[in-house]
C-alpha cells in the first residue's frame, strides 16, 4: 500500500476546486487505519485563522456525500476533515458539484455556514 504524495494531493484538489470536481477517494483512517472509499467535493487545505493554522496546515476539508455516521452506522453526509497524507487514491467521477448547494447542506446538517470562510487554498475563488 502506497500512499500519494500531499503534493500530489494538494494539485488534484487545486483543480478540483477551480473546476467544481467530484472526486472519488481511497483513503486510510488515521485511528483505525481503516481504509475507505469517499466521494467528495474539496472545498480547502489548511486554515487562515493563526489560532489554529499549524495543527490543520494538513487537513482537507470536503464535503463527503459518502460520509457514515459512527453513532448510527447510516448515511450522514457534511463536510469532513481528511489528512492530506492519508490518501491512497484520488479521481475525478466526471460530476461536478454546486458549492452553494453544498454549502447550505452542510449548514443544515451542522449549523456551520462555508460561505463566510476565508480560504487558505485558493482565495481568490469565484465562489458565493
Amino acid at each position: 500500500m502506497r500512499f500519494l504524495s500531499a503534493d500530489d494531493v494538494i494539485s488534484v484538489v487545486r483543480e478540483a476546486i477551480q473546476d467544481r470536481l467530484v472526486l472519488s477517494v481511497r483513503y486510510q483512517h488515521t485511528d483505525e487505519k481503516e481504509i475507505v472509499e469517499h466521494k467528495i467535493a474539496p472545498f480547502d487545505i489548511g486554515s487562515t485563522n493563526p489560532k489554529t493554522e499549524r495543527q490543520t496546515q494538513n487537513n482537507l476539508y470536503a464535503y463527503s456525500y459518502t460520509r457514515i455516521s459512527s453513532n448510527t452506522n447510516l448515511p450522514d453526509p457534511r463536510v469532513v476533515a481528511f489528512n492530506i497524507n492519508n490518501f491512497l487514491e484520488i479521481k475525478p467521477t466526471g460530476e461536478n458539484f454546486d458549492e452553494v448547494e453544498l454549502s447550505k447542506k452542510n449548514f443544515n446538517v451542522t449549523g456551520y455556514d462555508y460561505r463566510y470562510c476565508r480560504f487558505a487554498l485558493l482565495p481568490n475563488r469565484d465562489w458565493y
